[in-house]
């Protein structure tokens, strides 16, 4: 086994794909940070208060929004912190959409050049090579979530005049759980991409996760739920995207507990679809 999850991560880290998504990623958090630092200043207070207010959840969007949504939580008046953009930018999911962007290809990369032909036979179990490869998306995960808040330290420091972390107990535990997080989402994106063997609908599907697009659907549960008689059941707060989207700056004991009720639940039914498929295919 650990043969396996150390020829996964040799495989990971001598990807191409690795380093690319890796240096959009990078790009992309600079850009966005000069967008914010733009903002900052053309907006005027009531704009900015009610920006904050949207971010921090205090005031709901009147219609579902989709797409990749940014919003940067700061209070009128005070400076962007590092945590205030790694909030913003792990909420609307964009972090999120790299990282299923990245688990696809290389979920797929054995599979499309037919490098599992050649060890599948090797092992006892083929499920293992599935475990293996979830345990390298979990480092994946880890230092994807890392390097962006380095990134994004650095950026703060070039584009602002005053450099702020953030209260670090609340950055800590909060980038914690959306580690968990987006490692189900990752297990989630793997699994379809097993499930289908095909690249441009799987690379569509978790697009589509990162989204929004599945509030229409969850919409329709909610209304079917409501039929029954529990008025207060909205299904986007047992989802891994709901808890990423839902997940405040400060959470509590209680949204510890569920973010990973929620994340391990997904993340062990994706896992167990996996192995199952991979393990009655014929490769």
């Amino acid at each position: 086994m650990l043969n396996m999850i150390r020829m996964e991560l040799y495989r990971m880290f001598r990807t191409k794909s690795f380093y690319v998504v890796s240096l959009i990623l990078m790009a992309s958090i600079v850009f966005t940070t000069s967008l914010v630092e733009d903002e900052m200043k053309s907006f005027t207070k009531e704009e900015l208060q009610e920006q904050y207010e949207y971010a921090t959840g205090q005031k709901e969007e009147e219609q579902v929004n989709f797409g990749l949504t940014v919003t940067t939580p700061t209070e009128p008046g005070k400076d962007v912190s590092v945590f205030d953009l790694f909030y913003a930018n792990l909420k609307g999911k964009f972090i999120a959409l790299f990282i299923v962007i990245f688990t696809v290809l290389y979920s797929s990369a054995d599979m499309t050049s037919g490098f599992i032909k050649n060890i599948a036979g090797q092992v006892r179990s083929r499920g293992n090579l599935v475990v293996a490869k979830a345990v390298a998306l979990f480092v994946y995960v880890v230092l994807t979530i890392l390097f962006f808040a380095g990134v994004q330290s650095v950026s703060n420091m070039i584009f602002f005049d005053s450099f702020v972390w953030g209260p670090w107990k609340e950055f800590l535990i909060y980038g914690g759980l959306q580690i968990v997080l987006h490692f189900a989402y990752a297990l989630i994106a793997m699994c379809i991409t097993i499930l289908l063997r095909n690249n441009v609908i799987s690379m569509l599907i978790v697009v589509c996760m990162c989204m929004n697009i599945a509030g229409m659907f969850y919409g329709v549960v909610d209304k079917v739920v409501g039929r029954f008689g529990i008025k207060e059941f909205h299904a986007i707060n047992y989802t891994v995207g709901g808890k990423i989207l839902l997940l405040p700056m400060n959470a509590t004991g209680k949204d510890v507990w569920t973010c990973c009720s929620v994340a391990m639940a997904f993340l062990i039914v994706a896992l167990f679809i996996g192995i199952v498929v991979f393990r009655k295919r014929d490769i």
